[in-house]
């Protein structure tokens, strides 16, 4: 047993020495940390800040609001359509108890040689309350208006709508000659 106290005593001796006499690595000068050298750059130029404007609406073209008819001359049983006759729109704004409070009438242009008159209705917004009524004609045989259709006391307006124009048809209208009723339309 000796030896092994011995020997492991001479184990630990010789570790010790050999730890002691170890070369640890020692730089021979400390490292030299340099720090970055400061760089400058100047600040961006000056720009003003963005101005909000809002979207430009697109183009919506106006809706043409218009009024087309046919005159006609009825003498006899015979039906012609009358140049130069005129038809009137009266547009009534209504009160309260339904009194019409302000009238805004408006006159067609001459009839075309096909009896056809048009109107283009700019300034009036609400044409619920107007009515197409017969005015003059300039043949003496047929001056006399006629209710067909509605054209003494007035015909509202029936619509063919498209994207930008509103088209409102009324009648024909008829005058006749003399004063007595043009006679019926016979029934077949």
């Amino acid at each position: 047993m000796a030896i092994t106290r011995a020997s492991f005593a001479i184990c630990i001796l010789l570790s010790l020495a050999t730890i002691a006499t170890a070369d640890y690595y020692a730089p021979s000068s400390p490292p030299v940390y340099t720090s970055p050298s400061p760089s400058y750059s100047p600040p961006p130029p000056f720009a003003p800040k963005p101005t909000y404007t809002p979207p430009t609406k697109p183009y919506v073209p106006e809706i043409i609001k218009a009024v087309g008819g046919i005159i006609l001359c009825k003498n006899g049983y015979e039906t012609y359509p009358i140049q130069g006759a005129k038809a009137k729109i009266v547009c009534s704004e209504r009160g309260s108890y339904e009194k019409s409070k302000n009238e805004v009438v408006i006159y067609s242009d001459p009839t075309d040689f096909k009896g056809y008159f048009h109107v283009v209705l700019t300034h009036i917004k609400n044409l619920s309350n107007c009515r197409v009524k017969l005015y003059t004609s300039p043949v003496e045989t047929c001056k006399n208006p006629t209710n067909v259709n509605k054209g003494l006391t007035g015909v509202p307006f029936s619509m063919y709508s498209d994207k930008n124009l509103k088209l409102f048809n009324v009648g024909p209208f008829y005058f006749t000659a003399g004063s007595k009723a043009a006679p019926p339309t016979p029934r077949y």
